[in-house]
């Protein structure tokens, strides 16, 4: 009794979690919420209590102590509420949870009060279908239209309308929903939350290209592809203003994207700001235009206008080029920057004049 059954370790926090951010065997880690490795560790760190928290209970595994709370109060956190499927009043299962950090007031203005976090699919989870389905929802773009999100928006905005500092964290699945989340308070409320996306994922045949193309001939399709864009855009002038509206709404707004070159679920992101700056810079007048357009919404414009325009103006993209082997596996993100391959780049959209940029 008290101990993990044989396999359990990755549920582990002193198995598993980041080792070195402990100081001489302290109980508790405290963060530097300026630091940007500490801030990425931590945040990471709750999700996977949520992964945890999930584990066990579909498991029924039972211990004198549990697992998953060393992953937040390890930070001084405190789960405030659980976020529970409860559709079937004996079936019921969590997808992800608010937390509360105990911190000592007056609250730093870089410490976050209230952490609003998602877990993402499990695969081997008794509701296996269920899990599935929510990634159909990101397949289409609908991530919002889904009953699990119309359940906790007004959740979140209630937390939101309580604190001036709230943050967002998800990995896969789970960032899908931060990022819809992030843009909704945003778009409706002026709202700019800290949002942390952990392998979100992206539907684009960017993953294909970069594996067939040499860069020189990707950047050229881009190029190509941002010129019928352009073209099919201005053939939707609705749309076209409509993204633009948009784009000038989110600029502020900078989400913290951390992805992974091995990952194909998420490395549309990387070729998306990547090619759109390199694509800017030799042709502005396209990629303005273009860069907002995207071929799956104009489609969608043909036939209703309830379009909902999925890319983003603006992000921070953390691009890790080791554990491919595991690149879409959250455990990479709490590790150490030394174990790591971490490039930074900020991508920027002008609202005034549409102008982009990107800078370390």
């Amino acid at each position: 009794m008290g101990h993990p059954v044989s396999g359990d370790d990755d549920d582990s926090f002193e198995v598993s979690g980041p080792t070195h951010m402990r100081s001489n065997g302290a109980s508790k880690i405290v963060i530097d919420w300026d630091n940007p490795e500490e801030r990425r560790c931590a945040m990471a760190c709750l999700v996977k209590g949520t992964y945890v928290m999930e584990n066990e209970a579909s498991k029924r595994r039972i211990y004198d102590d549990q697992l998953g709370p060393a992953w937040w109060e390890t930070f001084g956190f405190r789960m405030v509420k659980p976020f529970i499927n409860d559709t079937h009043p004996y079936d019921q299962y969590s997808y992800g949870a608010i937390f509360s950090l105990d911190a000592p007031y007056p609250r730093h203005p870089s410490t976050p009060e209230f952490v609003v976090v998602f877990r993402g699919t499990m695969l081997w989870h008794p509701k296996f279908m269920d899990e599935l389905l929510q990634d159909f929802w990101v397949l289409f773009n609908a991530v919002t239209d889904y009953t699990r999100f119309k359940r906790i928006n007004p959740v979140v905005h209630k937390v939101i309308s309580s604190s001036d500092s709230v943050w967002l964290a998800g990995h896969s699945l789970g960032a899908s929903m931060a990022l819809e989340m992030g843009r909704k308070l945003m778009l409706e409320k002026g709202r700019n939350v800290p949002t942390f996306l952990f392998n979100p994922p992206h539907v684009s045949p960017a993953p294909v290209i970069h594996d067939l193309l040499a860069e020189e001939n990707k950047t050229r399709l881009y190029t190509v592809s941002f010129m019928f864009k352009y073209a099919l855009a201005n053939m939707f002038p609705g749309y076209h203003q409509h993204t633009k509206q948009l784009f000038q709404q989110l600029a502020p707004w900078v989400p913290e994207l951390y992805v992974n070159h091995g990952d194909t679920i998420c490395r549309g992101y990387i070729d998306y700001f990547v090619e759109r700056q390199l694509v800017y810079e030799e042709h502005p007048r396209f990629a303005k235009t273009a860069g907002r357009a995207s071929y799956r919404d104009m489609f969608v414009c043909m036939f209703t206008d309830k379009v909902q325009p999925h890319l983003l103006p603006s992000a921070r993209l953390w691009a890790n080029s080791t554990c491919k082997e595991d690149a879409h596996d959250l455990r990479q993100w709490w590790k150490s920057n030394s174990d790591l391959a971490l490039t930074t780049t900020q991508y920027g959209y002008d609202p005034r004049n549409g102008a982009l940029s990107a800078w370390p």
